[in-house]
Protein backbone atom coordinates (compact mmCIF):
# COMPACT_ATOMS: atom_id res chain seq x y z
CA UNK A 1 0.00 0.00 0.00
CA UNK A 2 1.06 3.51 -0.63
CA UNK A 3 2.88 5.40 1.79
CA UNK A 4 1.79 8.84 2.81
CA UNK A 5 4.15 12.10 3.77
CA UNK A 6 3.22 15.50 5.06
CA UNK A 7 5.08 18.40 3.50
CA UNK A 8 6.85 19.29 6.04
CA UNK A 9 8.06 16.63 7.89
CA UNK A 10 8.45 16.29 11.93
CA UNK A 11 11.45 15.04 12.88
CA UNK A 12 12.72 13.89 16.41
CA UNK A 13 12.84 15.88 19.42
CA UNK A 14 11.78 18.82 17.33
CA UNK A 15 9.55 21.60 18.66
CA UNK A 16 5.66 22.03 17.16
CA UNK A 17 6.12 24.86 14.88
CA UNK A 18 2.94 26.76 13.12
CA UNK A 19 4.15 26.63 10.30
CA UNK A 20 4.26 22.61 10.18
CA UNK A 21 0.41 22.71 11.32
CA UNK A 22 -0.62 25.12 8.75
CA UNK A 23 1.24 23.21 5.51
CA UNK A 24 0.18 20.36 6.70
CA UNK A 25 -3.72 21.13 7.67
CA UNK A 26 -5.05 18.71 4.84
CA UNK A 27 -2.92 15.86 6.03
CA UNK A 28 -4.12 16.12 9.53
CA UNK A 29 -7.78 17.05 8.44
CA UNK A 30 -7.96 13.72 6.46
CA UNK A 31 -6.45 11.87 9.99
CA UNK A 32 -9.63 13.04 11.81
CA UNK A 33 -11.57 11.21 8.82
CA UNK A 34 -9.22 8.01 9.63
CA UNK A 35 -6.26 7.78 7.16
CA UNK A 36 -3.24 7.21 9.25
CA UNK A 37 0.37 7.45 7.98
CA UNK A 38 3.86 6.45 9.49
CA UNK A 39 3.53 10.24 11.68
CA UNK A 40 0.65 8.40 13.69
CA UNK A 41 2.99 6.30 15.36
CA UNK A 42 6.03 7.78 17.27
CA UNK A 43 9.59 7.45 15.72
CA UNK A 44 11.53 4.40 16.74
CA UNK A 45 8.55 2.66 18.50
CA UNK A 46 8.38 -0.27 15.95
CA UNK A 47 11.70 -2.38 15.58
CA UNK A 48 12.56 -6.16 15.01
CA UNK A 49 11.52 -6.78 18.62
CA UNK A 50 7.82 -6.03 17.56
CA UNK A 51 7.29 -8.46 14.53
CA UNK A 52 6.18 -11.17 14.14
CA UNK A 53 8.34 -13.69 13.14
CA UNK A 54 7.54 -16.28 10.27
CA UNK A 55 4.19 -16.69 8.88
CA UNK A 56 1.41 -18.21 11.02
CA UNK A 57 -0.24 -21.63 9.28
CA UNK A 58 -3.28 -21.69 8.40
CA UNK A 59 -4.73 -25.53 8.66
CA UNK A 60 -3.72 -27.04 5.41
CA UNK A 61 -5.92 -30.08 4.26
CA UNK A 62 -4.24 -33.02 1.99
CA UNK A 63 -6.50 -35.91 -0.10
CA UNK A 64 -8.06 -35.28 -4.02
CA UNK A 65 -7.91 -32.08 -3.34
CA UNK A 66 -4.74 -29.86 -1.46
CA UNK A 67 -5.29 -26.80 0.01
CA UNK A 68 -2.52 -24.48 1.98
CA UNK A 69 -2.30 -20.89 3.51
CA UNK A 70 -0.36 -18.71 5.31
CA UNK A 71 -0.26 -15.45 7.00
CA UNK A 72 2.53 -13.39 7.49
CA UNK A 73 3.05 -9.40 9.02
CA UNK A 74 1.52 -7.94 5.74
CA UNK A 75 0.36 -10.48 3.21
CA UNK A 76 -1.31 -13.55 3.31
CA UNK A 77 -1.03 -16.81 0.25
CA UNK A 78 -3.69 -18.77 -0.42
CA UNK A 79 -3.54 -22.19 -2.19
CA UNK A 80 -6.16 -25.03 -3.66
CA UNK A 81 -5.54 -27.39 -6.18
CA UNK A 82 -7.73 -30.60 -7.68
CA UNK A 83 -5.48 -33.22 -9.58
CA UNK A 84 -5.38 -36.59 -9.86
CA UNK A 85 -2.12 -36.26 -8.87
CA UNK A 86 -3.27 -35.68 -5.21
CA UNK A 87 -5.16 -38.88 -4.99
CA UNK A 88 -2.17 -40.67 -6.25
CA UNK A 89 -3.14 -41.25 -9.78
CA UNK A 90 -1.50 -40.09 -13.37
CA UNK A 91 -1.77 -36.89 -14.64
CA UNK A 92 -2.67 -38.34 -18.05
CA UNK A 93 -6.02 -39.96 -16.60
CA UNK A 94 -8.62 -37.07 -16.28
CA UNK A 95 -10.10 -35.87 -13.10
CA UNK A 96 -13.45 -35.24 -14.44
CA UNK A 97 -14.67 -36.41 -18.20
CA UNK A 98 -18.00 -34.40 -19.26
CA UNK A 99 -20.43 -36.28 -21.94
CA UNK A 100 -21.85 -32.49 -23.25
CA UNK A 101 -24.79 -34.48 -25.17
CA UNK A 102 -25.77 -36.33 -21.77
CA UNK A 103 -24.43 -34.75 -18.74
CA UNK A 104 -25.93 -31.55 -17.30
CA UNK A 105 -24.21 -28.26 -17.87
CA UNK A 106 -25.39 -24.43 -19.39
CA UNK A 107 -24.90 -22.07 -22.17
CA UNK A 108 -22.92 -19.24 -19.96
CA UNK A 109 -20.20 -19.74 -17.31
CA UNK A 110 -20.47 -23.62 -15.59
CA UNK A 111 -18.98 -23.99 -11.92
CA UNK A 112 -16.57 -26.78 -11.66
CA UNK A 113 -18.11 -27.65 -8.95
CA UNK A 114 -21.51 -28.05 -10.91
CA UNK A 115 -20.22 -29.71 -13.70
CA UNK A 116 -18.75 -32.80 -11.72
CA UNK A 117 -18.48 -33.48 -8.04
CA UNK A 118 -15.16 -34.10 -7.99
CA UNK A 119 -14.52 -30.65 -7.80
CA UNK A 120 -17.06 -30.10 -4.65
CA UNK A 121 -15.26 -27.51 -2.67
CA UNK A 122 -11.94 -26.93 -4.36
CA UNK A 123 -12.76 -22.88 -4.45
CA UNK A 124 -10.42 -21.02 -2.51
CA UNK A 125 -12.42 -19.66 0.22
CA UNK A 126 -10.83 -17.24 3.25
CA UNK A 127 -11.27 -13.93 5.32
CA UNK A 128 -9.38 -11.28 4.01
CA UNK A 129 -8.21 -7.87 4.88
CA UNK A 130 -8.54 -4.50 3.08
CA UNK A 131 -5.44 -4.39 0.15
CA UNK A 132 -4.87 -6.25 -2.51
CA UNK A 133 -5.94 -10.04 -4.25
CA UNK A 134 -3.21 -10.90 -6.31
CA UNK A 135 -3.43 -14.66 -7.97
CA UNK A 136 -3.84 -16.71 -10.75
CA UNK A 137 -5.46 -19.85 -11.84
CA UNK A 138 -4.02 -22.47 -14.09
CA UNK A 139 -6.69 -25.27 -15.86
CA UNK A 140 -5.56 -28.35 -17.70
CA UNK A 141 -8.05 -29.62 -20.36
CA UNK A 142 -9.09 -31.16 -23.23
CA UNK A 143 -12.09 -30.78 -25.67
CA UNK A 144 -11.29 -32.19 -29.25
CA UNK A 145 -13.20 -32.08 -32.33
CA UNK A 146 -15.78 -35.11 -33.79
CA UNK A 147 -16.15 -37.26 -36.78
CA UNK A 148 -19.63 -38.43 -37.82
CA UNK A 149 -21.23 -40.49 -40.92
CA UNK A 150 -22.64 -38.13 -43.57
CA UNK A 151 -24.46 -39.09 -46.52
CA UNK A 152 -22.22 -37.97 -49.56
CA UNK A 153 -23.28 -36.61 -52.67
CA UNK A 154 -22.12 -38.39 -55.65
CA UNK A 155 -22.03 -40.06 -58.77
CA UNK A 156 -23.88 -42.41 -60.01
CA UNK A 157 -24.38 -42.82 -55.92
CA UNK A 158 -25.02 -41.71 -52.62
CA UNK A 159 -22.38 -43.35 -50.31
CA UNK A 160 -21.84 -42.61 -46.00
CA UNK A 161 -18.57 -41.44 -45.52
CA UNK A 162 -17.03 -39.59 -42.67
CA UNK A 163 -16.07 -36.06 -41.75
CA UNK A 164 -15.28 -34.05 -39.10
CA UNK A 165 -16.67 -31.65 -37.17
CA UNK A 166 -15.72 -28.93 -34.13
CA UNK A 167 -13.50 -26.74 -35.94
CA UNK A 168 -15.34 -23.73 -34.73
CA UNK A 169 -16.44 -24.98 -31.04
CA UNK A 170 -14.63 -22.92 -28.33
CA UNK A 171 -14.17 -23.06 -24.42
CA UNK A 172 -14.11 -19.94 -22.41
CA UNK A 173 -12.67 -19.83 -19.34
CA UNK A 174 -12.86 -17.27 -16.01
CA UNK A 175 -12.18 -16.28 -12.95
CA UNK A 176 -15.01 -15.28 -10.45
CA UNK A 177 -14.17 -13.38 -7.07
CA UNK A 178 -17.39 -13.21 -4.94
CA UNK A 179 -19.49 -13.86 -8.37
CA UNK A 180 -17.63 -10.94 -9.77
CA UNK A 181 -16.01 -11.98 -12.91
CA UNK A 182 -12.00 -10.60 -12.79
CA UNK A 183 -10.31 -12.42 -15.47
CA UNK A 184 -11.51 -14.23 -18.82
CA UNK A 185 -9.56 -15.92 -21.65
CA UNK A 186 -10.80 -15.68 -24.40
CA UNK A 187 -12.43 -17.85 -27.35
CA UNK A 188 -9.87 -21.39 -26.78
CA UNK A 189 -10.46 -23.77 -30.44
CA UNK A 190 -10.45 -27.71 -29.78
CA UNK A 191 -7.02 -28.54 -28.12
CA UNK A 192 -5.58 -29.80 -24.87
CA UNK A 193 -4.39 -26.94 -23.49
CA UNK A 194 -3.13 -25.51 -20.14
CA UNK A 195 -4.68 -22.28 -19.72
CA UNK A 196 -3.31 -19.33 -17.30
CA UNK A 197 -5.78 -16.57 -15.66
CA UNK A 198 -4.07 -13.71 -13.97
CA UNK A 199 -5.59 -11.65 -11.86
CA UNK A 200 -5.75 -8.46 -9.36
CA UNK A 201 -7.94 -6.88 -7.80
CA UNK A 202 -8.79 -4.43 -4.41
CA UNK A 203 -10.81 -6.04 -1.32
CA UNK A 204 -12.02 -5.02 1.46
CA UNK A 205 -11.66 -6.70 5.38
CA UNK A 206 -14.30 -9.26 4.07
CA UNK A 207 -14.69 -13.32 3.56
CA UNK A 208 -13.63 -13.76 -0.58
CA UNK A 209 -14.18 -16.77 -2.57
CA UNK A 210 -12.60 -17.16 -5.65
CA UNK A 211 -13.45 -19.99 -8.62
CA UNK A 212 -13.00 -20.94 -11.70
CA UNK A 213 -15.67 -21.24 -14.22
CA UNK A 214 -15.78 -22.21 -18.03
CA UNK A 215 -18.75 -21.44 -21.22
CA UNK A 216 -18.66 -24.04 -23.86
CA UNK A 217 -19.76 -23.68 -27.39
CA UNK A 218 -20.61 -26.74 -29.14
CA UNK A 219 -23.19 -28.15 -31.65
CA UNK A 220 -24.51 -31.71 -32.51
CA UNK A 221 -23.77 -32.80 -35.91
CA UNK A 222 -27.20 -33.65 -36.43
CA UNK A 223 -27.68 -29.90 -36.99
CA UNK A 224 -26.53 -30.76 -40.33
CA UNK A 225 -28.91 -31.89 -43.27
CA UNK A 226 -26.46 -34.37 -44.29
CA UNK A 227 -25.95 -35.67 -40.85
CA UNK A 228 -27.06 -39.64 -40.14
CA UNK A 229 -28.24 -40.92 -36.59
CA UNK A 230 -27.25 -40.18 -33.73
CA UNK A 231 -24.29 -37.31 -34.18
CA UNK A 232 -22.28 -36.51 -30.49
CA UNK A 233 -20.22 -33.92 -29.42
CA UNK A 234 -17.10 -35.13 -28.10
CA UNK A 235 -16.15 -35.38 -23.98
CA UNK A 236 -15.19 -32.24 -22.34
CA UNK A 237 -12.20 -33.64 -19.76
CA UNK A 238 -10.30 -31.56 -16.83
CA UNK A 239 -7.04 -33.24 -15.84
CA UNK A 240 -6.90 -30.54 -12.97
CA UNK A 241 -7.32 -26.61 -11.74
CA UNK A 242 -5.36 -24.74 -9.62
CA UNK A 243 -6.07 -21.46 -7.91
CA UNK A 244 -3.57 -19.04 -5.86
CA UNK A 245 -3.78 -15.59 -4.70
CA UNK A 246 -1.95 -13.45 -2.45
CA UNK A 247 -3.89 -10.85 0.05
CA UNK A 248 -1.61 -8.04 0.22
CA UNK A 249 -2.29 -5.37 2.95
CA UNK A 250 -0.74 -3.11 5.54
Amino acid sequence: MAKTFTDVPIHQFDQVKSTNIRRNVDKHLQEYNGKLDSNNMPVLSVGEDNLVGGSVPFPDSSGAIKKISSRFPSQSYFFTRRSNTEAGNDIWTPTTTIDLDADTWGAGFNKLNNLDSNFSGYELNFDAVEGMLVGCATIDWEHGNQVFQALIQTEPNNLFGPLGQGFDWWTEWAVFVNNVLVCRSGFIYPRRHTTQLPFAVACGSQNVQIDVRCQINTWRASNDPAAVGSMNSSDFYIFSATIWARNHYR
